[in-house]
């Protein structure tokens, strides 16, 4: 009997410990800015998934924009605004994709809270803005540091 229950405990901690460890943190991305409309990108090695929201920035004013995303690790939600945004004209992002894909193995596009994976090999990413003028995509990079950084640089061009 107490053998059963040591048991029972036993598989009731290791469950506990693998819910714990398998909760994905979010945190809100450090970004250190370079120039205009040039930053470097970080999050704690903890965090799982780093937000970068444009809205009410610098940044938000920039046609082309350049991210270095320091040890891109797990992944970067980026909440893209332009000049176009606030006067409510529809856009599209040309992002290089190149030096994406060199570090991050999926390109997702969220939009109405869902996922939809955009990840092609072609030199550039294109995506067009949404109803409410704006681009979310999330960059999934790998699970340990394979690399020192990547670059995310996109041009914004009016529809």
């Amino acid at each position: 009997m107490l053998s059963t229950l040591s048991s029972i405990v036993l598989l009731l901690l290791v469950s506990v410990v693998i819910v714990e460890n398998s909760v994905i943190k979010s945190c809100k991305a450090q970004v250190d800015k370079l120039d205009t409309c040039m930053s470097v990108v970080q999050f704690p090695s903890d965090c799982n998934s780093g937000i970068v929201n444009l809205t009410d920035t610098d940044y938000e004013k920039c046609i082309t924009m350049s991210f270095f995303w320091s040890y891109p690790l797990h992944n970067l939600t980026l909440i893209i605004k332009t000049p176009f945004t606030q006067q409510h004209q529809p856009y599209a992002i040309h992002l290089d994709n190149e030096q994406v894909m060199s570090a991050v193995s999926h390109v997702y596009r969220i939009f109405n809270n869902q996922e939809i994976d955009v990840t092609t090999k072609d030199k550039t990413l294109i995506q067009y803005s949404d109803s409410n003028y704006e681009i979310i995509l999330k960059f999934q990079g790998p699970d340990r540091v394979h690399r020192y950084g990547v670059n995310i640089d996109y041009k914004v061009l009016p529809m």
